[in-house]
C-alpha cells in the first residue's frame, strides 16, 4: 500500500526594516529566518504603500516583526505596524508597547503601576513657568537628569546640580528637542557603570555591564562591555519588567546603587553586538522565537 504525504505549507513572516540602515545584524536575522524555512515578506519602512497593496502583500502573513530602531523614520515604521495590526496581523513588538519604549513618562508610570524600581521622575511641560521653590527643594536633596520625553538616543540628556543650571539646560533641550516635553529624573550615582539585559520572549538571555568614562552611557563609543553572573533577583526583575511593558524582544538598561537595582529604560530591537561571540547566538534565538510564533498562528 502506498501512502501519500502532503507537503507542509511554508509559513510566511513580514519583516519591517530600513533599507537605508541595513546592517550586519539585520542580514544575520534574515539568513536565520531563511534557515527556518520561513518565507520572508519584505516591508521597507521607506517605501510608500497604500492599504490595498499592503493587504495583498501580507495576505499570507499572520506575524510581522518590526526590526526598526533608527530615528527619525522610526515613526514611519510605527504607522506601518499600526496599519498591519488593523489588518489583523500580530506585530512583535506591538505598536502599543512603543509608548513604553519611546515615551519616558509613560515608561515611568508603568513602572510605578507594577512596582518596578526606577528613579523618581517629574514631568516638565515645555511651556510652563517652572515652580522655582519646588525645583530648588528637589535639587537640594539630589541632582536631576533632564531628558526629552520622546527617545532621542541620549542626545539631549543633561545632569543639573542647581537651579541656574536647571534653567540653562532646560532651554538647551527645548531649543533642540523639536516639541518634546521634558522629564527630570533623580540622579542615581552609578560609578560610570550601567547594565544591559537582553530578553527574547520575556526571557533573560544576556546580562552585560557597560563601563564608561562618563556617568552617561549613550552608545558604544569609549565603553567596555563584559557579561556578568545573573542572579535570581536580576532575572526576576528583568523578566517582570519585560512582561509589564509588553515588549517580547527588548533591551533593558539598569543601574545598581547602594544594594538596589533600578530599571532606567527599555528598548525594542536591542543591539546584540555588545559581546561579539554572543551576537550570532542571540540572533538565532530571535529567529527561533519568531518561527515558533508563526507556527502557533498557523
Amino acid at each position: 500500500m502506498v501512502f501519500m504525504t502532503s507537503k507542509r505549507k511554508k509559513l510566511s513572516i513580514g519583516l519591517i526594516y530600513y533599507k537605508t540602515y541595513l546592517d550586519y545584524e539585520d542580514r544575520m536575522l534574515y539568513k536565520a529566518l531563511k534557515k527556518k524555512n520561513l518565507n520572508i515578506v519584505h516591508l521597507p519602512a521607506e517605501e510608500q504603500l497604500d492599504v490595498d497593496e499592503l493587504k495583498e502583500k501580507t495576505k499570507k502573513c499572520k506575524l510581522i516583526y518590526n526590526d526598526t530602531i533608527c530615528q527619525p523614520i522610526l515613526f514611519e515604521s510605527l504607522e506601518l505596524s499600526k496599519t498591519l495590526e488593523e489588518l489583523g496581523k500580530k506585530v512583535i513588538n506591538s505598536s502599543h508597547s512603543f509608548f513604553y519604549q519611546e515615551d519616558k513618562w509613560m515608561f515611568y508610570l508603568k513602572c510605578l503601576e507594577h512596582r518596578i524600581p526606577t528613579p523618581k521622575t517629574y514631568f516638565i511641560p515645555r511651556e510652563t513657568r517652572f515652580y522655582q521653590r519646588i525645583i530648588k527643594r528637589i535639587l537640594k536633596n539630589n541632582p536631576l537628569v533632564l531628558k526629552g520625553v520622546f527617545s532621542d538616543n541620549s542626545m539631549q540628556v543633561e545632569k543639573v546640580n542647581d537651579y541656574p543650571m536647571f534653567v540653562k539646560k532646560i532651554k538647551k533641550i527645548v531649543d533642540k528637542s523639536h516639541g518634546s516635553p521634558i522629564i527630570a529624573q533623580e540622579f542615581i550615582p552609578n560609578l560610570n557603570r550601567s547594565y544591559r539585559a537582553t530578553l527574547i520572549n520575556h526571557k533573560l538571555l544576556q546580562f552585560v555591564v557597560k563601563i564608561s568614562k562618563s556617568w552617561k552611557q549613550s552608545g558604544h563609543v569609549r565603553e567596555h562591555f563584559r557579561t556578568i553572573k545573573v542572579t535570581k533577583k536580576i532575572k526576576n526583575l528583568c523578566e517582570k519588567a519585560s512582561r509589564a511593558l509588553g515588549i517580547q524582544v527588548c533591551g533593558l538598561d539598569l543601574i545598581f546603587n547602594n544594594g538596589k537595582w533600578y530599571v532606567i529604560e527599555i528598548n525594542s530591537c536591542p543591539g546584540l553586538d555588545f559581546i561579539y561571540h554572543d551576537e550570532e547566538k542571540l540572533v538565532k534565538k530571535i529567529a527561533d522565537y519568531l518561527h515558533s510564533e508563526c507556527e502557533k498562528l498557523g
